[in-house]
């Protein structure tokens, strides 16, 4: 297990990793990036998913009140979609519950929402957005087997894989700042959704130890893992994680890789996508890099625009797109507007 123990905000994280990982800076060039259309209703913590070939953003939280006195966490039901044709959102139905952190996947062309706090208690439901005719419409799915907040989701053939997560919400205050990992859980579990009355079935849980906040992506033949972190009490000394695993869906078998690189786990957290056979990741710092799976190798690519820890980036119509988030800007909310698009130019 590879860990760095530290004090919230007290050590720099670069003066303590040992480098095991290739570093080097690309031409800046080679990606661009431009804001589109802002989101209309700025949160972070949501579900997101695309649906007939446009984005669809669900749920989320954001905060009342003001710089200094931000009184209230609100959990949202409010659903929205972005057209990155015409560069436009529009309004859709709202789910049929508030929910933030929940996990996501899209399969079959309808995004599944699972679990997740309501702003109240944990929710164990799975709820569906499908369009029927020419709406979209939501519906109760199923119920998990357990409560499940802040985990990763991913839809490959007819199944979605759950991974990890927390239990419980565990805020670190009465307002519903964020968070402790008391409950976290290292499980990963799968679901037919064509044949749901299956149930989930548990394959080999990640190793290492328990954790949140972590990033992960798959290709749909593995699922990789970056870093993570972990605190039983708000009080407590912080474990941030630099490990890399990756899981073989065919073989339901974990392997441990070179972990991150310094320079990449001080700007946690991070926002992995894959780009066809390559994986970048952005992270709340700006920066921009990617790892060539084949070489373990990381590149550093022009910077995002803003300062933004944005959900889930997707690769559409060979642009990267991303919305919403967290940003450092004490404006309303405390919630970033903002809709970045990720163009690669000729190499």
């Amino acid at each position: 297990m590879t860990m760095i123990l530290l004090k919230h905000a007290s050590v720099g994280i670069g003066s303590l990793f040992a480098i095991q990982a290739c570093l080097s800076i690309a031409a800046a060039d080679d990606l661009r990036w431009t804001k589109s259309s802002p989101l209309p209703d700025p949160r972070a913590g949501y579900a997101a998913g695309v649906l007939d070939g446009k984005v669809v953003i669900a749920g989320g939280t954001y905060w009342e009140g003001r710089k200094g006195r931000w009184t209230k966490k609100v959990f949202s039901a409010r659903t929205h979609l972005y057209d990155p044709t015409t560069r436009t959102w529009e309004r859709l139905a709202d789910a049929p519950i508030p929910f933030g952190y929940a996990a996501f996947a899209v399969v079959q062309n309808r995004l599944y929402v699972m679990g997740g706090y309501t702003g109240n208690e944990e929710s164990g439901k799975i709820l569906v957005l499908e369009r029927q005719g020419s709406t979209y419409t939501w519906r109760v799915f199923g119920e998990l087997p357990e409560t499940r907040l802040f985990g990763w989701a991913k839809g490959i053939g007819d199944s979605i894989y759950l991974l990890g997560g927390v239990r419980e919400f565990e805020p670190t205050d009465d307002v519903g700042s964020c968070c402790t990992s008391k409950t976290a859980t290292t499980r990963l579990m799968v679901l037919d959704t064509v044949k749901p009355e299956h149930g989930w079935r548990d394959l080999t849980p990640y190793p290492g130890g328990k954790r949140w906040a972590f990033a992960a992506e798959s290709d749909g033949e593995t699922i990789w893992m970056f870093g993570g972190i972990h605190a039983e009490n708000a009080a407590d000394t912080l474990t941030r994680y630099n490990d890399v695993f990756r899981y073989s869906i065919g073989n339901d078998r974990w392997e441990k890789l070179s972990p991150l690189p310094p320079d990449i786990v001080k700007t946690a957290p991070l926002s992995p996508l894959f780009v066809k056979d390559k994986l970048v990741f952005m992270s709340f710092a700006k920066t921009v890099w990617q790892l060539d799976p084949k070489t373990m190798k990381y590149t550093r690519l022009a910077p995002l625009l803003e300062e933004a820890m944005v959900d889930r980036f997707f690769w559409l119509n060979n642009e990267i797109i991303g919305t919403g988030g967290e940003n450092k800007i004490e404006g309303p909310r405390r919630r970033s507007e903002w809709t970045f698009i990720g163009t690669f130019g000729q190499s």
